[in-house]
């Protein structure tokens, strides 16, 4: 064996070490139950993967969530869920400007369109960080009851009565409604329902975006988030007017 091959054999058992370390700290920070202080937001922020970089984070995050979640079929997922697939075939693929491949969504509902049936979600990839742990933390505190009831069986979720427009209302600071997206379920594969319990290491995941940068994205964010803010106020204002 060559120097340059046992360099690269030295390298790949220090990547797997730190992956198997990374992975035994993340097991570590996970409860198994809900208690009665328990804070999406505060786990998100005191995660391992918090102080790593954009990619490290993704890539570890990823690795820790296919090691332990099974994938399954599109009719598994219901409202309340997160969920992460693969969606590397759009059917407007040509038409789009821009598309996240590997999406993780929180489910909002599965709909009757004249083209099918399509899945609708909120897809944490379309917001930067802080926002997305902001998205993910309101709507976890708004249906706490429930993900505590299933808090480590992703899969058995079923938020009833998600109220859509109530939580655009909710997080219209956040943008909210720039990451919301639909999906065909025969395209979607690789669905793996994310338990409650590991929400606050699905954060740290990134998009596959396709045809933008990530950073392009983030731009798009901020524009649609200024331009909606600009419309709210000026509402606000003409009601003010009216009294």
């Amino acid at each position: 064996m060559g120097i340059l091959d046992k360099v690269k054999k030295w390298k790949k058992k220090r990547s797997e070490a730190r992956a198997s370390k990374m992975g035994t700290q993340l097991e570590s920070s996970l409860d198994d139950s809900m208690g009665r202080d328990f804070s999406l937001r505060k786990k998100i922020s005191k995660s391992p993967l918090h102080n790593k970089s954009v990619e490290k984070g993704d890539a570890e995050a990823r690795k820790f969530l296919k090691d332990k979640l099974k994938d399954g079929a599109p009719s598994k997922v219901a409202p309340g869920q997160l969920v992460m697939f693969d969606y590397f075939r759009p059917k407007t693929e040509e038409d789009l400007e821009y598309y996240d491949a590997m999406p993780v969504i929180i489910l909002f509902n599965s709909v009757k369109t004249k083209q099918g049936t399509r899945i609708l979600g909120f897809n944490i990839h379309y917001y930067p960080p802080k926002m997305r742990y902001s998205i993910m933390s309101t709507i976890f505190d708004i249906y706490k009851n429930i993900y505590k009831t299933y808090f480590k069986e992703g899969s058995k979720i079923a938020v009833t009565r998600m109220d859509y427009e109530q939580l655009i209302r909710s997080l219209e600071s956040a943008g909210l409604g720039f990451g919301v997206r639909m999906y065909i379920p025969e395209l979607m594969n690789k669905v793996t329902p994310i338990p409650p319990r590991m929400w606050q290491v699905a954060a740290y995941t990134e998009g596959r975006f396709h045809k933008r940068t990530r950073t392009a994205i983030m731009n798009y964010w901020k524009n649609w988030t200024g331009k909606n803010t600009k419309q709210s106020n000026k509402k606000i204002g003409q009601k003010k007017t009216k009294k």
